[in-house]
């Protein structure tokens, strides 16, 4: 499987946005803001890391493919 392959560990999960948001409304959170950020993962190659740094900066400001960032800032009032 890819995750094994990418030293994902078993108990990680993916989150989107939009079901994490509807999630916290749910449970009466409100003022909600959910920001894709980060592609620098653990297996990447210490020479790389300046370099997937600076081109994940780009990629968190393209639409759909901040999507897939490998982290999130969640904000919410309750």
């Amino acid at each position: 499987m890819l995750y094994k392959r990418l030293g994902d560990s078993p108990d990680e999960i993916a989150f989107f946005r939009w079901n994490l948001k509807n999630k916290l409304e749910k449970y009466g959170f409100n003022k909600i803001e959910i920001i894709p950020f980060d592609f620098l993962h653990p297996n990447i190659p210490a020479t790389f890391i300046q370099l997937v740094t600076s081109l994940g900066k780009i990629l968190e400001k393209v639409p759909l493919i901040k999507e897939i960032a490998g982290s999130l800032y969640i904000k919410a009032f309750k």
